[in-house]
């Protein structure tokens, strides 16, 4: 605005464009000439005239990490008879800061740090199609830089537990595999992506449960903060109607098989056939054949004569031992326990024709 009692010519600017720490920019483009209050043309101001100018910065990298752009304007003219001798520097308009007079236009910078997360799970099985103990489950944990600032420190906390929420220790991991724009562990570039792996071999303790569960929280810096950004992870499926931060959770099958199985030998009494006085000796085994532990173990044994008639054992069925060690009454998975028992031949069971066991 010309406020002065002559026409001005030669009218130019210096734009000074700095970010918050007076580090330099530079304008994307202008100033440029818009229009003016009595139509002169650009460089020209008559008495109370005004000229408007425009001028643009598009934020980038450097301004949004500093946090602010501060901008003034040197205008220089000359009066009729004089050369370059009329100046002055921009105010930004706003006197409420205290500031009445050539103050820079501040402009602040929100970063906008964001993080997404998202964990996805796999299962390896271990040759009997089936998921349980000795299967093991790789993690593919995926971190995106959603916001608009570049992000320092990131750090992965990894929470594992069984179905009934007891903590479990990860095989190996979290491990940094790579970033989409090639930056180091720990560093994320706006729109990046870091891809990280894990892995857990299920213990039987985890499998009989039903399930492993997983999730992880992602912490990092935006520049000038300390560990403000963060999310917990989801697990990449809507179709279950959860559509932020659940777990990933692998559900275990549970499969309770017992199978047993029952020989016999003969102790003669030393008349050289099988009858009245032998002794016939039965060899038990009871062995857990699922992907459970089975508790309360319990044997019955039904001896019958040839026409159905019940019989009574001589002794047992008597524990003898187990493969694993575990007491009586207890088979971990793939154990077989040991039972004895022995019934002595007599005259009804020799008149039926023979002994039936189960």
């Amino acid at each position: 605005e010309n406020t002065g009692n002559t026409a001005l010519s030669s009218l130019t600017f210096v734009d000074t464009l700095v970010d918050k720490n007076d580090s330099a920019l530079s304008l994307t483009n202008g100033p440029y000439f818009v229009s003016s209050t009595q139509s002169s043309t650009i460089g020209n101001l008559k008495l109370q005239e005004s000229a408007v100018y425009h001028a643009f910065f598009t934020i980038n990298s450097q301004a949004l990490s500093a946090g602010s752009v501060k901008n003034s304007v040197l205008a220089t003219a000359s009066s009729p008879g004089q050369s370059n001798n009329v100046t002055d520097t921009s105010d930004d308009g706003d006197d409420s800061d205290g500031n009445t007079s050539d103050d820079v236009t501040e402009v602040q910078i929100t970063a906008g740090g964001t993080v997404n997360v998202t964990k996805v799970s796999t299962v390896f099985d271990n040759g009997d199609s089936i998921t349980g103990a000795g299967d093991t489950i790789n993690y593919v944990i995926k971190i995106t830089n959603t916001g608009t600032t570049s992000l320092t420190s990131v750090t992965v906390s990894d929470t594992l537990t069984d179905n009934n929420g007891n903590p479990l220790t990860l095989s190996n991991g979290p491990n940094f595999v790579s970033a989409s724009q090639g930056s180091s562990a720990g560093t994320l570039q706006p729109n990046e992506i870091a891809t990280y792996s894990a892995a857990y071999v299920i213990q039987q303790s985890a499998a009989e449960t039903g399930g492993i569960k997983n999730s992880v929280t992602v912490t990092g810096s935006s520049p000038g903060n300390s560990n403000d950004v963060s999310d917990v992870s989801d697990d990449a499926d809507d179709t279950d109607g959860n559509t932020v931060d659940d777990q990933t959770i692998v559900a275990v099958s549970l499969l309770p098989v017992l199978e047993i199985t029952k020989t016999s030998t003969i102790t003669d009494n030393g008349d050289g056939i099988t009858g009245l006085g032998d002794i016939i000796v039965y060899s038990i085994t009871a062995q857990n054949k699922g992907n459970v532990i089975l508790t309360g173990v319990t044997i019955s044994d039904i001896p019958t004569d040839g026409n159905g008639n019940l019989l009574t054992l001589s002794s047992g069925p008597t524990f003898v031992s187990s493969s694993a060690g575990s007491a009586q009454g207890t088979l971990t998975v793939n154990e077989t326990a040991t039972y004895s028992a022995t019934i002595v031949i007599n005259q009804a069971a020799i008149d039926s024709g023979d002994i039936s066991n189960t």
